[in-house]
């Protein structure tokens, strides 16, 4: 026992670690770091992803009830919709409104870039909903 502290004394360390402890952990506090921030970037565009689907949703709903309405008013409903609720800025080209006798999808699409350190990736984005159309007095229908 004396031996190991009379060597602790000496040389200020214990000679079991060799003084790796405190380097390890601080790279191991680096990576963490540096893994939180992305996930925090990346979990910041799907939370938009989250918000613009349900301004979509809400638009969607709006254009499937009362009377029938054309593809320019729904793609302005879906556009005054995301581009008020959230802090995206979409134009007319990033929706596309496919309607047939019974349905009708609201498709919106765009592409957030993720700005890590040195790279820059670009994360393509889409929603897509289906509703069936209650023009005419039919009722709701529940899929």
């Amino acid at each position: 026992m004396k031996e190991s502290s009379a060597f602790e004394l000496r040389n200020g360390r214990s000679p079991g670690n060799g003084g790796m402890t405190s380097r390890g952990c601080l790279f191991f506090l680096l990576f963490l770091t540096i893994l939180g921030a992305g996930l925090f970037r990346v979990g910041g565009a799907y939370w938009e992803y989250y918000q613009v689907r349900e301004q979509v949703r809400e638009a969607l709903t709006w254009a499937v009830a009362g009377q029938a309405k054309d593809d320019f008013s729904i793609s302005q409903r879906v556009l005054s919709r995301v581009n008020e609720e959230t802090d995206l800025y979409l134009k007319p080209r990033n929706v596309l409104i496919t309607q047939t006798a019974d349905e009708l999808t609201v498709r919106v699409f765009w592409t957030r870039d993720l700005d890590f350190w040195v790279y820059t990736y670009p994360l393509d984005l889409e929603v897509r909903l289906t509703e069936y159309k209650r023009w005419g007095g039919r009722g709701l229908v529940i899929k």
